[in-house]
């Protein structure tokens, strides 16, 4: 690596003539048109001195502070922009650092503590001196800050948009969406090429395989028409999730490091205040500074990957809950089929105790009767059989007889008044006039003992 040193030149001293090679009219000779052959190193350096020779050694700045960046050891970084003249992205950003001894001399010039935040979005006046960062950066080094800041023109634009829309209801609208219980549909509007290659092979896996539909809308976020094309993109999404708006979601994705001037304008932030579906806004890194979009949106993610995070996640939890569902409809099937046999086999067993119930009630009548029967069988036989029988019946006028005794009385309808008579199908007649046949009776064999 080759060193230069560049030093002063010496002071003129009076030529007597024209140099040699200088023609007599006093021109300077024509420049080389190729010029000297310099290298990477070589031609930093010479920027370098060019830069610190040709600014101030300590000189003032009227900047807007667009961004504080907190460092190690207590020192910060900002980034400065012109306080007017140019338009969002299309302005140029200065770098300067405030030091831990800078902010010693600041604290005690304000005669308080001093936070470096306080200068964000500020138009300020800072006295600084130039340094060349070894990646060919200018950086200024801020020594003293005056007191009389300001809120930027800038801050009170943002300010102002702002009101309207709380003043409109479209603030909060987006945040007052229930989110997607089952997602079926993504619309992501997005640069070209910026974030959307984050997140494009995943959508397109879930498409492929029926999960989701995918609807890719190209829009730029900065330059001239980016606000009317975001804003027609918005509406197309808008069309695409009509009637299924609890079931989409819309993202804004793109990447970090460039400029999205679209998303501070106050008609997209209406558009999107006036979706009836969730909008998802990723834009930029975690070191980005929030626009209005990420404060009207449903939700505000700092890089794409993250939104490609939120749509794996709420897929996971419908499934999750498709799940939690189908095992709470199985599990109220067992237990309705165990209620239903629990209940039919009661009712079998109450129907088969009351059979038994009557069953045996059945078997104590029958018992009983079969007691009667026999007990009046008894009676009237021996009735029958006792030698001092006197008594006659009529056949026209049955004649009374005591009390639990049976008349028994033949086919023809004839009372049995002896043994000898009593053969064949013979008749109870019981005291309250019921009846019952009995079988058959074989003549008796006089000569079987």
């Amino acid at each position: 690596m080759r060193i230069h040193e560049f030093r002063r030149a010496p002071p003129a001293t009076p030529e007597s003539g024209p140099p040699p090679g200088r023609p007599r009219s006093g021109l300077p000779p024509p420049p080389d048109p190729t010029g000297p052959a310099l290298d990477i190193h070589e031609l930093w350096a010479r920027t370098g001195s060019a830069v610190r020779t040709g600014l101030p050694r300590a000189f003032r700045v009227c900047a807007t502070v667009a961004r504080v960046r907190p460092r190690r050891q207590g020192s910060y970084d900002l980034d400065l922009a012109p306080t007017h003249g140019f338009l969002g992205g299309n302005a140029p950003i200065v770098s300067a650092r405030i030091g831990v001894e800078a902010r010693a001399r600041i604290s005690a010039a304000l005669d308080r503590p001093f936070d470096p935040t306080e200068l964000a979005h500020r138009d300020v006046t800072l006295t600084c001196t130039a340094s060349w960062l070894s990646d060919a950066r200018l950086r200024l080094n801020i020594t003293t800050v005056e007191p009389a800041w300001s809120v930027s023109e800038a801050e009170l634009h943002r300010a102002r948009v702002l009101d309207g829309l709380m003043r409109a209801g479209l603030l909060d609208a987006q945040r007052q969406l229930p989110s997607p219980v089952h997602l079926e549909r993504v619309s992501v509007l997005h640069p070209p090429g910026q974030g959307w290659s984050d997140i494009a092979e995943t959508l397109h896996a879930l498409a492929g395989a029926g999960h989701l539909r995918v609807d890719d809308l190209e829009a730029r976020f900065d330059g001239p028409g980016a606000v009317p094309e975001l804003v027609r993109r918005l509406d197309e999404a808008a069309k695409l999730h009509a009637g299924c708006e609890d079931r989409g979601l819309v993202l804004l994705v793109r990447g970090g490091g460039s400029p999205a001037g679209a998303l501070d304008s106050r008609e997209v932030a209406a558009a999107i205040g006036t979706l009836t579906v969730p909008v998802v806004v990723a834009v930029g890194h975690r070191t980005d500074a929030a626009t209005i979009a990420d404060m009207v949106a449903w939700a505000s993610l700092p890089t794409p990957s993250e939104a490609r995070h939120l749509v794996l996640t709420l897929l996971d939890d419908a499934a999750a809950r498709a799940e939690r569902a189908w095992a709470d409809l199985v599990a109220a099937l067992d237990d309705l089929e165990r209620s239903v046999c629990r209940a039919a086999i009661a009712g079998c067993e109450t129907v088969a105790d009351a059979a038994e119930t009557c069953l045996e009630a059945a078997e104590r009548r029958a018992a009983a009767a079969a007691r009667v029967i026999e007990h009046g069988l008894e009676q009237t036989l021996t009735l029958l059989g006792a030698p001092d029988r006197t008594a006659r019946t009529t056949p026209d006028r049955p004649a009374a007889w005591p009390e639990g005794f049976v008349r028994l009385t033949d086919a023809a309808g004839h009372p049995i008044i002896g043994l000898e008579t009593a053969v064949g199908p013979l008749t109870l007649t019981f005291a309250d006039g019921r009846t019952l046949a009995v079988a058959s009776v074989a003549p008796l064999d006089p000569t079987i003992h």
